[in-house]
């Protein structure tokens, strides 16, 4: 009997988190889509771009501050 290579249990936990990354965008785009959103905040499908765009830039924000740091250390 073969064992499970390395490689494929980490493809298979890879896609495992994927998969509910979509379910929890798809679930939180229906949920949204109802116009119910709460005050502030943008209904439907546009709403979760519009949160995960926010996200992606405090993401790059912070790797940019991150190796600006690292760099600093280098040259200093």
């Amino acid at each position: 009997m073969r064992s499970i290579s390395y490689r494929m249990l980490i493809g298979m936990v890879i896609l495992v988190i994927l998969l509910l990354i979509i379910i929890v965008l798809v679930a939180g785009a229906l949920l949204m889509s109802t116009g119910n959103a709460p005050e502030g905040e943008i209904s439907g499908v546009y709403g979760i771009v519009a949160a995960i765009e926010s996200a992606l830039i405090g993401i790059i924000t912070a790797a940019a501050e991150w190796i600006e740091y690292i760099a600093s250390l280098l040259a200093g």
